[in-house]
């Protein structure tokens, strides 16, 4: 009955500058304003957080695994003008 238990979750405090708080804050407002109409997801500040660190992480991962020759974003090769 209810719904089901998600996964356990660390609580951990972060600094933000006022730059960043607003970028978070835009960020959020984003994605509440391009969610359906019937969508009753809520998106939060961790949430938008949490998402960020994600793309970061892939996009490194990416990065290292390939030795930098794709990019983490969009996965196409890298050209490199080679210097004579």
């Amino acid at each position: 009955m209810g719904r089901k238990p998600g996964e356990p979750k660390d609580t951990v405090t972060i600094r933000l500058t006022p730059a960043a708080r607003a970028m978070v804050t835009e960020i959020k407002e984003q994605l509440q304003r391009m969610r359906g109409f019937y969508s009753d997801r809520k998106y939060t500040n961790s949430l938008v957080i949490e998402q960020a660190i994600g793309m970061y992480y892939k996009k490194k991962e990416a990065d290292y695994k390939t030795d930098f020759k794709f990019c983490g974003v969009c996965r196409q090769a890298i050209r490199r003008e080679e210097q004579i």
